[in-house]
């Protein structure tokens, strides 16, 4: 949903600013993309019967994505 994407944008800001910096890194939006995400996935049947967690996927997705610029020009 949208407001999970600007959930998850405010608070790498935050954890950003509370660090220092001005610019939000990959590392703070992995840092707060469980926290800010998990309530926003409902998992099926199938996810639990097998013992994944909402967190799991989240993390495999961080996992999915390119960290920098090169890979996501290639």
């Amino acid at each position: 949903s949208p407001r999970g994407g600007q959930a998850l944008i405010l608070a790498g800001k935050v954890r950003a600013l509370t660090l220092g910096r001005f610019n939000v890194s990959f590392d703070d939006i992995q840092t707060v993309a469980a926290a800010t995400l998990r309530h926003r996935l409902i998992l099926n049947f199938e996810a639990e019967a097998e013992g994944i967690t909402t967190d799991h996927i989240i993390t495999q997705i961080l996992q999915d994505v390119p960290r920098d610029a090169q890979a996501v020009a290639a």
